[in-house]
């Protein structure tokens, strides 16, 4: 008896050169496309993180400026031989503020343009003292003050004419930045806003 010989022949089993190269291009696109994605939500984070360590110092000085100019006063004597306003009416941008706190002590505030830093000063002879950290650079502040004239000072008969009917504010106008560091973008903020003092002394 004979016997049937299978000669039918059958593929080998695995991938052809071709279909590797295709799972490998493939691959690259997806671990490119991830990574793209990866850096990009790395530098927004740290975008991010830049901006809310800028917006934190400023806000932290800046609350201490409201507190001190709501519960105070301008101090005008500061401003005897400083002009407010020039000759045709324009208030003039301020380096310091000169405030008066409850008890009458005076606090100043003011840019220390070597440090690139807010300092603030209390008492008579108080030494300064810097309101934001070494991770932040203020590179300009100015203060507008309105009225020019004290408010409050006594008047009688014809004399109170002159004296402005209005509470004292102060615009404060500053920009920061924080310190450069590795991996880390700069975040610059532009601030401005406007304080109304509390204080009513008539």
């Amino acid at each position: 008896m004979r016997r049937s010989v299978n000669t039918k022949v059958h593929p080998a089993v695995g991938f052809t050169t071709i279909e590797l190269l295709v799972v490998v291009a493939i691959m690259l696109v997806v671990v490119s496309a991830a990574a793209s994605i990866f850096l990009l939500v790395s530098r927004t984070q740290k975008r991010i993180i830049a901006n809310q360590q800028v917006q934190g110092e400023v806000r932290f000085a800046l609350e201490s400026m409201v507190r001190d100019i709501h519960v105070g006063m301008v101090d005008y004597g500061y401003y005897q031989s400083i002009p407010l306003v020039d000759a045709s009416g324009v208030i003039q941008p301020l380096q310091a503020l000169a405030l008066r706190d409850a008890s009458n002590q005076p606090v100043l505030y003011r840019l220390n343009s070597l440090n690139q830093t807010l300092e603030v000063s209390r008492g008579q002879g108080g030494t300064w003292q810097p309101l934001l950290s070494d991770t932040v650079q203020v590179s300009m502040v100015r203060f507008y003050i309105v009225p020019a004239a004290n408010p409050f000072v006594p008047c009688s008969g014809g004399s109170c004419a002159t004296v402005p009917n209005e509470q004292p504010r102060v615009t404060v106008s500053l920009t920061a930045q924080n310190v450069p560091e590795s991996g880390y973008p700069t975040a610059s903020l532009w601030l401005q806003t406007t304080i109304v003092s509390r204080a009513y002394r008539r």
